[in-house]
């Protein structure tokens, strides 16, 4: 367009003074602007009406009239305005022309019409519509085809209907240059008549596409074209639609002088189809909307179908849905291509923080631009040229925001904008009513005060679970938790600083009490807690704990610093009751009986209490022993079946209670692993062991390797391997001093886990021992996976093998299966002659047991390997 704008400039400024100023008509008017020229129109009216009535000669006044016809179609006036401007000039006329001689009434209302009918000649032809002004275009072409007189006036009636016409119509010769035009065409192409003066049609549009050009070629060589919506690119880049149709015209000689193109600029049209379209499609994101709302119950489920709905139905370019406050919403997000999206939401915080406090939808009609936007390349990037962001509420207060990013500029306009409102008016309605709804069901659940499960919830938990552990034969406890003379803090203080008391206990609680676990505010001041798959023991331990935790430390509270004791009773399944209300009442009772006793907490059973008591006693004399240095290790020599000399030895762990003795390892391993103690003393024993083969090597002893044996424990611990690195260290090179042994069971249940844990010790320099072979579930094709060296037969075996065919044939096989693995066995519990001769025939390589030697301790062990 500045091309054209230069190229006519010229001619512009030397016909300034001559030639007349063509006003571009706009496509809409204001209406004050209309107003202002309808006064100016019944002016002129009114003065050309005078004049044809008083005699102007006919032709002079009817082209007059005909001229104010086409400035009412320009000013967009209706029949009826000019009907109502008419008989207003005709009243006017009734007082100055009656008393003229000859102008009666039937004489100046005969004239008065036959003008008013010259005026309504133009807006005859502007209502004709499209086709009737095409198929008038193609009479008029036709008639160019004829010669001499009729050729000329069908010209002159093509001039004057091209130059009069209110349609766009332009008519070219063979170089494209403009030969007449309407009014219309410099209006709808936004021209002035010195932007077409000696230009070709490509001149003043120079943006032409090439299917038009290829269209004017065809028409120049007789066809004709048409095309009923078509793009067109303005030279400044805004886009219009149009139809279009292209007729040849002939000269006299009946060749073609050029092309006639007649076209309407349907932009407006196709917008408010398109905005049609978008809010029709908006009125089904609504219904299908308030369809899931309807058919959806849970928050999470809802939140993404209407991010589904808005990409799928509303074509838009991404949706999300943010629950929570500023910096912590929890996003659900849907983008086109397929409803799920896992692309991050770009973050605007300052939009959203603003959304969230004012609590308004914020439009951003054109990214490129809105100086709001702090990442805009990410959001062009995407493809994202506009956005909106509605604030969602529920209960009252605001509880996230819907975001809506569309791919067009000015996407969200007022009738749109409309719609979406009420859109996520439905959708906070619908938050509002689940949040209602969860907030009822949650009270009827959870106690109010402290947020914990109540009564209710708690025994329908309670009846689960003693369900769950009949199935699975498992131990449970139940305890009830009553805090001391706590209505005291009501009293002196108040209420307010009770239930403050109540709401710091319950947090404290909760975060001693395993997420397995329930812990329940049963009412008042008083607690519950069901523990899973738990012994008496571990229960105690527990609770102590907890006591110690959450107790004994004050309670701060409005400047008031109190203190809070309690009391507890503890009734286990199945022992105190094999049904849940049973269980709960016998707690209840062993609360009872601890509130009116000096104890802190008592069980159900009387006896219970005593056996508790005395593990108790016996953990702490076992957490003293290992600092005390009363643990010690005896060694049961393993000895070579052919040749009898001893091959290994087993440690064994006893303890020396000062009050009892020496006690076995039966009565305190299980203690040990309970409390997770047998990791120190499971290390000890390696270090103990160590140090003993050490020091017989420095007398010059020869002492075998020292079998470990390793608990569940132990093996399960992330540091097992680590520990074995550390003691490895303290060995010298070349030396081979441990082995380890695992019993069957403990090294198949975590196979695949235990495999790399049990190949690190043998890179180490270890022999791994399965013991208790027999006893546990390994298959045969794990034993050939697992890293292991011997297999050690259980003593149950050995016991029966001469004492039926069976377990003879047993451990016969056990013995070649080992060996075909090419792995050594060992029999252990080896006690009489006859055992040992059967086991030698069966070509068993180590025997261990009585026969052999019974476990000695470390002297005794140095002095028969100094024998």
């Amino acid at each position: 367009m500045d091309k054209r704008r230069n190229d006519a400039g010229g001619r512009r400024r030397l016909k300034a003074a001559a030639a007349p100023v063509h006003q571009t008509l706009k496509f809409v008017h204001a209406e004050t602007d209309t107003q202002a020229g309808q006064g100016d129109f019944r002016h002129a009216y009114r003065a050309a009406l005078l004049d044809y009535l008083r005699g102007l000669p006919d032709e002079d006044a009817l082209l007059h009239a005909y001229d104010l016809g086409r400035r009412g179609v320009a000013q967009q006036m209706s029949i009826l305005d000019l009907g109502e401007i008419h008989q207003s000039a005709m009243l006017a006329a009734d007082t100055e022309i009656r008393p003229l001689p000859g102008k009666d009434a039937a004489v100046v209302i005969a004239k008065g019409a036959e003008f008013f009918g010259q005026v309504l000649a133009p807006f005859d032809m502007m209502y004709r519509g499209y086709a009737e002004t095409i198929a008038q275009l193609r009479t008029l072409n036709a008639a160019l085809g004829q010669k001499s007189e009729a050729l000329r006036r069908s010209e002159e009636r093509m001039r004057f209907f091209i130059k009069h016409n209110p349609a766009a119509i332009a008519m070219l010769d063979k170089d494209l240059c403009y030969v007449l035009y309407s009014p219309r065409w410099l209006l709808d192409y936004r021209l002035e008549e010195a932007d077409l003066n000696g230009l070709s049609h490509y001149d003043v549009f120079p943006e032409t596409p090439q299917r038009w050009r290829d269209a004017h070629r065809r028409c120049l060589a007789g066809a004709t074209e048409k095309s009923d919506d078509d793009m067109f690119v303005r030279a400044d880049g805004t886009i219009d639609y149009v139809r279009w149709e292209i007729h040849p015209w002939y000269d006299e000689h009946q060749e073609i002088g050029g092309i006639i193109i007649f076209s309407e600029v349907i932009t407006e049209r196709k917008n408010q189809e398109r905005k049609i379209a978008r809010l029709t499609r908006i009125r089904e994101i609504m219904s299908a909307i308030n369809a899931a709302i309807v058919r959806i119950g849970e928050r999470g489920a809802l939140v993404r179908e209407v991010c589904r709905i808005l990409v799928e139905y509303g074509k838009f370019n991404m949706a999300w849905i943010g629950l929570g406050t500023a910096g912590r919403l929890n996003v659900t997000t849907a983008e086109d291509g397929g409803g799920k999206s896992s692309a991050e939401v770009i973050e605007e915080p300052a939009l959203l923080e603003r959304a969230l406090k004012e609590g308004k939808a914020i439009v951003c009609n054109d990214i490129a631009v809105d100086r709001r936007i702090a990442r805009k390349e990410e959001h062009l990037r995407r493809g994202y040229r506009s956005l909106v962001v509605f604030p969602l509420s529920a209960l009252d207060k605001t509880a996230g925001l819907l975001s809506i990013y569309a791919g067009e500029a000015r996407f969200f306009d007022r009738d749109e904008m409309k719609l979406l409102c009420e859109m996520a008016e439905d959708i906070s309605y619908a938050l509002d009513h689940l949040a209602k709804e969860e907030r009822s069901n949650y009270l009827a659940y959870y106690d109010s005060l402290t947020d914990l499960p109540n009564r209710a919830l708690f025994f329908d938990r309670l009846q689960l679970h003693v369900e769950s552990a009949r199935r699975e034969r498992q131990r449970m406890a139940v305890i009830v938790l009553d805090c001391e003379r706590f209505s005291n803090i009501n009293d002196t203080y108040g209420r307010h600083v009770g239930d403050a008391v109540l709401r710091e206990a319950a947090s404290r609680l909760k975060r001693q009490v395993s997420s397995h676990d329930t812990l329940a505010h049963i009412g008042g001041d008083r607690f519950a807690l069901l523990l899973t798959n738990v012994g008496a023991a571990g229960t105690a331990h527990l609770l102590e704990k907890l006591v110690h935790e959450c107790f004994n430390s004050a309670f701060q509270v409005g400047g008031n610093e109190l203190y809070v004791s309690v009391k507890a009773g503890i009734a286990m399944f199945p022992s105190d009751g094999d049904e849940h209300d049973l269980i709960y009442k016998n707690a209840e009772v062993a609360l009872r009986k601890a509130k009116r006793s000096d104890e802190a907490y008592l069980f159900y059973r009387p006896e219970m209490n005593a056996s508790v008591a005395r593990r108790l006693t016996l953990e702490n004399r076992l957490y003293r022993a290992l600092e005390r240095e009363e643990f010690t290790l005896y060694y049961q020599p393993k000895i070579h079946t052919a040749s009898g000399r001893m091959v290994g030895m087993e440690s064994l762990l006893r303890w020396n209670e000062p009050e009892s003795g020496l006690v076995l390892p039966a009565s305190f391993i299980p203690i040990l692993e309970e409390t997770g103690m047998i990791l120190q003393v499971g290390q000890w024993v390696m270090e103990k062991a160590v140090s003993d083969f050490l020091r017989w090597a420095g007398l010059g002893l020869a002492p075998p390797p020292i079998a470990i044996n390793v608990s569940v424990i132990q093996l399960r611990h992330r540091n097992f391997v680590n520990a074995l690195k550390s003691i490895r260290d303290k060995i010298p090179d070349n030396t081979h001093v441990l082995d380890l042994e695992i019993t069957e069971s403990i090294m198949m249940e975590d196979v695949d886990q235990n495999i790399p844990k049990l190949q690190a010790a043998k890179e180490m320099g270890m022999k791994i021992a399965m013991d208790d072979f027999g006893t546990g579930y390994s298959s045969l094709s794990y034993l050939t996976r697992l890293p292991i060296d011997l297999l050690k037969i259980d003593r149950s075996f050995v016991l029966g093998m001469n004492q039926s065919a069976s377990g003879l044939a047993i451990v016969s096989s056990v013995i070649s299966l080992a060996h075909s693995l090419q792995l050594q066995v060992v029999a252990e519990g080896v006690d009489d002659r006859e055992q040992e001769k059967l086991l030698k025939l069966l070509n068993c390589d180590q025997l261990q047991g009585y026969l052999c030697s019974v476990p000695l301790p470390c002297h005794e062990i140095e002095a028969l390997l100094a024998a």
